[in-house]
């Protein structure tokens, strides 16, 4: 089975901060990732590469095996990549559900489902 997401050596720099250095992972169909570190470990700048946020100085990332340089969060949206924040409630007026939602080009922002 071919990788749906492939992450090839992504380095990025503040000044004075080295957050992410040669990082590489790739992800199949059906496999489920954790990314898992303490803090300034670079999770959060690798989750902003991923979806066009903050650009790379050096390495490349493929979806469905085609190289991609993501512009921004829709064009990550539109390449099937997508971002759940890990605060518990971006909008605490929302449903957990319109949280996750929250952002999604998909689904409108105001949207009904049926109750329950």
């Amino acid at each position: 089975m071919p990788d749906i997401l492939t992450v090839d050596s992504l380095s990025k720099s503040y000044p004075g901060v080295r957050a992410l250095q040669d990082v590489s992972v790739s992800l199949r169909a059906g496999e489920i990732r954790a990314l898992c570190g303490e803090n300034g470990a670079g999770k959060s700048t690798f989750v902003k590469i991923l979806m066009g946020i903050v650009q790379p100085e050096s390495g490349s990332i493929a979806v469905d095996g085609q190289v991609q340089t993501i512009r921004g969060a829709q064009h990550a949206q539109a390449l099937g990549l997508g971002l759940v924040a890990q605060e518990l409630s971006l909008a605490p007026h929302l449903s957990i559900l319109d949280n996750i939602w929250l952002g999604s080009a998909e689904v409108p922002f105001l949207h009904r489902r049926a109750e329950f």
